[in-house]
């Protein structure tokens, strides 16, 4: 996943503010620089996406159905907008807005490289952990370790990294809030979640409503 080695024009990486206008939200200009180089920097690493709205959530997830990866990201960075001054309001509880933004819009970033065409089809790279490999790669571009582990603890799907700051606790919970699978459709976000992690639902009591 380091940096360096391909000749493909990371053209995602020009669609950023299209498709995250509220990067300008950002007030750290390094850190939205960060965000775009990012965004070059998987998408030199697969030239079979060329456009962000076109990336599903996963291979297995029609975008008709449950939305882009793009909408997902949106949505995470519209939450933290509430929760950042929610919690300053009713906790005093000090979070920094510039670090769940550029986290919102990074840490999926990976999946560029997860999802590879085979066969004419898009597929998802068996074993490959984007959220772990996404916290490398923030690393490896300058992020601060404190979004890095954001980006590394953001999900339960793969290896589970237990969150060790309050932010990283905060955002892992965003990730499902934002995934619009419900059981009424099958497994739910947080039974997918937990099943990647060796979870099996024990049988429910009768009287449960």
């Amino acid at each position: 996943w380091l940096p360096g080695g391909s000749t493909h024009r990371p053209v995602l990486a020009d669609q950023v503010e299209r498709s995250f206008p509220d990067i300008a939200r950002v007030r750290d200009s390094r850190l939205r620089g960060l965000v775009v180089e990012t965004w070059r920097f998987v998408g030199s690493r697969n030239a079979a996406h060329t456009d962000i709205e076109a990336i599903p959530l996963h291979p297995t997830f029609p975008i008709e159905r449950h939305g882009s990866l793009a909408s997902h990201i949106r949505a995470m960075a519209t939450v933290a907008r509430t929760l950042v001054p929610l919690y300053a309001r009713e906790w005093r509880i000090d979070l920094d807005l510039d670090h769940f933004l550029v986290a919102a819009f990074t840490h999926d970033a990976a999946k560029v490289i997860e999802f590879v065409e085979r066969d004419g089809e898009l597929v998802a790279t068996p074993g490959f952990d984007h959220a772990i490999e996404g916290g490398r790669i923030a690393l490896a571009v300058g992020f601060p370790r404190e979004i890095a582990h954001m980006i590394a603890a953001h999900t339960y799907v793969g290896r589970l990294v237990l969150p060790r700051t309050r932010a990283a606790q905060i955002f892992q919970f965003l990730d499902p809030l934002c995934l619009p699978i419900f059981p009424e459709e099958g497994k739910s976000a947080v039974q997918r979640h937990l099943e990647a992690n060796g979870w099996t639902p024990p049988p429910e009591p009768t009287d449960v409503p």
